[in-house]
């Protein structure tokens, strides 16, 4: 996942609470980023992770990261 490595903790922060389904407001420019990676998606209703994202996420788990939003 070497795209993984290219986002910023803010970033993954955004993704983590995109996976957790924080209902919390997520920064504009960090959906955008994430976006435009493919990384996540919006499904009418709420921000869910692409194939891609979950994909990213579960490397971020095996690294170290923590899986909660906090």
């Amino acid at each position: 996942m070497k795209g993984m490595l290219a986002i910023s903790p803010q970033q993954e922060t955004a993704l983590r609470k995109i996976e957790v389904g924080d209902r919390g407001s997520l920064d504009p420019d960090l959906i955008r980023r994430l976006l435009q990676l493919d990384l996540t998606e919006w499904n009418g209703w709420r921000w869910h992770l692409t194939t891609v994202g979950r994909q990213g996420y579960d490397f971020l788990l095996a690294n170290g990261t923590r899986p909660s939003a906090a």
